[in-house]
C-alpha cells in the first residue's frame, strides 16, 4: 500500500509541474498555445491516473502510462521547438522519474 501511495504521489506532484511549467511557458511565449496546452492536458491526465493509482485500479495504471509516454514525446517536440535541440540530461532525468513512478505503480497495481 506504501507503494502505491507514494506512486501516486510523485505521479500527482510530476503531472502538477508539467501543467504549471506549460503554462509558464505559454504565458512566456516561448510555445506556441496549441503545444502549451497539449503539454498542459498531458500534465492532467498524469495527475488524475495518479488518484486512482492507490485503489489499485489497473485503467488508472494504463491512463498514467500512457500520459507518460506522450508526456515524453510532447516534451522532445517542445524542446526542438524552443532551442533546436534536445537537451539529453533533461530527458533522461524525466526518463528515470517516468520509469520510477511506472514501475511503483506496476508493483502496486499488479504484483501486490
Amino acid at each position: 500500500m506504501l507503494t502505491l501511495l507514494l506512486a501516486g504521489s510523485i505521479a500527482l506532484i510530476y503531472g502538477a509541474f508539467t501543467a504549471f511549467d506549460a503554462l509558464k511557458a505559454m504565458r512566456q511565449e516561448k510555445l506556441s498555445l496549441s503545444s502549451a496546452a497539449l503539454m498542459g492536458f498531458i500534465g492532467l491526465i498524469i495527475m488524475f491516473s495518479s488518484l486512482f493509482i492507490p485503489f489499485q485500479i489497473q485503467l488508472a495504471f494504463y491512463a498514467l502510462l500512457a500520459g507518460l509516454i506522450a508526456l515524453h514525446i510532447v516534451a522532445i517536440k517542445n524542446d526542438l521547438a524552443m532551442h533546436g535541440k534536445i537537451n539529453p540530461k533533461h530527458h533522461i532525468v524525466r526518463l528515470i522519474i517516468s520509469l520510477v513512478i511506472a514501475g511503483m505503480a506496476f508493483s502496486g497495481v499488479f504484483l501486490s
